[in-house]
């Protein structure tokens, strides 16, 4: 039975993704890294399942470290179910300093750490309006 290989550029068309986002999976571990070198380096229908696994757990609202967790804890054919400990929504608040100057907090934290978090955003924007005056 012959064996399906992909290029790079065979993975790009079938998932979506882009190959700075490929490699990217393959350097953070998510994905095993391609047959060959450089060039000539090959992927199979592993690597493609995979990848299509990840983009479904995404458009489920799964961070990228949670499916990161969920990959190394579970077989591929299983598909995560909310109650289990990696099936987390990350979801951050941003608080605008200043136009251009953000800061974005994990809600999480937001909701433990409520006051220290309003104090950050006011001593922050407090330091903002002071810089207008040295330009």
């Amino acid at each position: 039975m012959d064996t399906k290989k992909y290029t790079i550029d065979n993975l790009v068309e079938l998932t979506g993704y882009s190959r700075r986002t490929i490699r990217y999976y393959v350097q953070e571990g998510l994905i095993e890294p391609p047959a060959g070198r450089g060039r000539g380096g090959f992927y199979f229908d592993s690597h493609l399942n995979k990848l299509l696994q990840i983009k479904s757990l995404q458009e489920k609202g799964m961070g990228l470290n949670a499916i990161m967790g969920y990959l190394q804890g579970t077989k591929e054919d299983e598909e995560p179910r909310p109650e289990d400990k990696h099936y987390q929504r990350e979801v951050w608040v941003k608080y605008e300093i200043v136009p251009g100057i953000e800061v974005t907090i994990r809600r999480d934290i937001e909701e433990k750490e409520g006051k220290k978090v309003f104090e950050l955003v006011r001593v922050a924007k407090s330091i903002m309006k002071e810089g207008k005056g040295d330009e």
